[in-house]
């Protein structure tokens, strides 16, 4: 067996959930003595310009572009990667992906984003390394799908019920969880926490992210909401929106209930100290929310992955929608009473699940431990009639 295999993890700056969920399983992989590991944003070395301008396009918080977007998600959400479309994107840039892939020479190929011309690559050029993909929501998008990909690594037991139903065999889909950072799954002081940070013990806290870029609306509004009809404190992230910060910095500076942070890497800190939390729905904060079981509110979801996310979590009771104001207030309302958020925190840790980055781990080293058996275990193999299971992978 190759003790120490190159792994390549795809992700992108679309958002900061990709790159977290790659900085997870890439720790996972350090902890089993794997080092020779590559993350790369591989849509934007291939194509840089159009990423950025896609990029932009994406993190742009004007309705006309959320609208688009949500109607071109939905326009290709049942993409199939054998018709026309499916075979064209999957194939953008896939001359100079190959170049890139040869350069590194990875083992396996992790995507924790659907960007998967290296398993366009494995159709068309027969290369034969095990593909894993990573999904980062809790809905399903045909973008992620590709007959080529090895196994499927997936949020809940619904997903792999529709996974099947599109005809994607059971054996290429593990029920893992989305993987997070290893700070979210670990119990810490909430008294040490509030000292650290400057706050009152006897305050509630309300965390309002608005993302890694700053893209929640209506940042101040909700604010002054939360102030005038709840009893919670507030504590404001504005990722890296520095536009943001200074205005809201402007406006609420004298009051004593407010607290403006830019982008923080605390962010496991500041969800242990607060009672709940009010964000957009990207996949991998409200994963996080729910591992330290922080009740969320997701204020009016953006169309696309998000509004799935936000709607499949709320059908099951783990988090909260607020369409508009008044839902909002309302909420909060509710989860000012101590039983009705407990009852959100238990439902939370029911639905949990742990060490994600793990299970993923794991499945990859047992891929390459079946490609490269040694010639008894072969042997073994052939005379327990599991020889099939070597070739199955592929």
């Amino acid at each position: 067996m190759n003790t120490d295999p190159k792994v390549l993890i795809v992700t992108s700056a679309f958002g900061d959930g990709h790159l977290k969920v790659a900085e997870a399983i890439d720790h996972s992989f350090k902890r089993r003595g794997i080092s020779r590991i590559v993350t790369l944003d591989l849509f934007a070395a291939v194509y840089p310009t159009l990423n950025e301008l896609s990029r932009r396009f994406y993190l742009n918080s004007t309705g006309y572009t959320q609208e688009f977007y949500g109607l071109v998600y939905k326009l290709t959400s049942k993409m199939n990667p054998d018709q026309f479309m499916g075979r064209w994107i999957h194939s953008m840039g896939k001359r100079k992906v190959q170049r890139i892939i040869d350069e590194i020479g990875p083992d396996i190929i992790i995507h924790t984003f659907p960007y998967l011309a290296a398993a366009e690559l494995a159709s068309t050029k027969g290369r034969r390394i095990p593909l894993f993909t990573v999904m980062t929501d809790y809905v399903v998008h045909g973008r992620w799908l590709h007959p080529q990909t090895t196994k499927y690594f997936i949020a809940t037991e619904s997903m792999k019920a529709e996974l099947m139903s599109l005809g994607i065999a059971e054996e290429k889909l593990v029920v893992s969880g989305i993987p997070i950072r290893e700070a979210f799954e670990q119990t810490q002081e909430r008294e040490a926490l509030l000292r650290k940070h400057g706050l009152d013990g006897n305050r509630h806290y309300l965390l309002l992210a608005a993302g890694a870029y700053g893209v929640l609306s209506d940042i101040n509004h909700l604010i002054m909401r939360v102030l005038q009809l709840s009893n919670f404190d507030v504590m404001v992230l504005c990722g890296n929106n520095h536009k943001l910060q200074m205005a809201t910095e402007e406006l609420f500076q004298e009051n004593p209930r407010v607290h403006i942070r830019g982008y923080t890497e605390e962010m496991q800190e500041l969800m242990c100290i607060s009672s709940c939390l009010l964000t957009k729905a990207g996949g991998i904060t409200l994963t996080e929310a729910m591992a330290l079981a922080l009740p969320v509110i997701v204020y009016r979801p953006l169309p696309g992955q998000e509004a799935g996310n936000a709607e499949w979590l709320s059908e099951h009771n783990l988090i909260e929608i607020a369409r508009n104001g008044e839902q909002l207030v309302e909420q909060l309302q509710r989860l000012e009473h101590l039983g009705y958020r407990d009852e959100k925190v238990q439902d939370m840790k029911n639905f949990s699940r742990k060490s994600a980055a793990d299970v993923i781990v794991t499945e990859a080293l047992e891929v390459i431990k079946l490609r490269q058996p040694s010639v008894s275990a072969v042997k073994s193999m052939i005379v327990e009639g599991q020889a099939k299971t070597i070739r199955g992978y592929y």
